[in-house]
């Protein structure tokens, strides 16, 4: 939504260049304020559109390596968690594991939530939902 409110920001400005330009024409009124108004609000939206832009596509240029790093990332946890690889006189290690799990049960809530949220969630592709997170006993 964020992004389409700068779409519209430059429609807005420059609609207001084109009507303070047609209302000057035509009815010889002082419109420079209009047009003026409408060139600080085209140029500011044109720049927050290139930035999402540029941001857009940023995040979906490398989609398919995130997934395949966040497949291996949960196959590691996994399979050390299962495997039980910590599990000695005195669990070395497990609390390292138990916080990498953490850590990753709180990235996936917090991708799953954004990549849906009405604002922002054009910033992030829907990708995060085929993953599932771990549970630690």
């Amino acid at each position: 939504m964020l992004f389409w409110l700068f779409v519209i920001a430059l429609i807005m400005g420059i609609a207001c260049i084109v009507l303070g330009a047609w209302m000057y024409s035509n009815t010889k009124y002082d419109t420079n304020w209009l047009k003026q108004l409408g060139w600080v609000v085209a140029v500011i939206a044109a720049v927050a559109i290139a930035i999402s832009g540029i941001v857009m596509i940023c995040s979906y240029v490398d989609v398919d390596a995130k997934i395949a790093e966040n497949n291996k990332r949960y196959e590691s946890l996994v399979y050390q968690l299962e495997n039980n690889l910590y599990d000695n006189d005195n669990d070395l290690g497990k609390k390292e594991l138990y916080n990498e799990i953490r850590e990753w049960n709180e990235d996936l809530a917090y991708y799953q939530n954004v990549q849906d949220n009405f604002w922002v969630g054009i910033f992030y592709p829907n990708v995060f939902d085929q993953f599932e997170f771990i549970e630690l006993g």
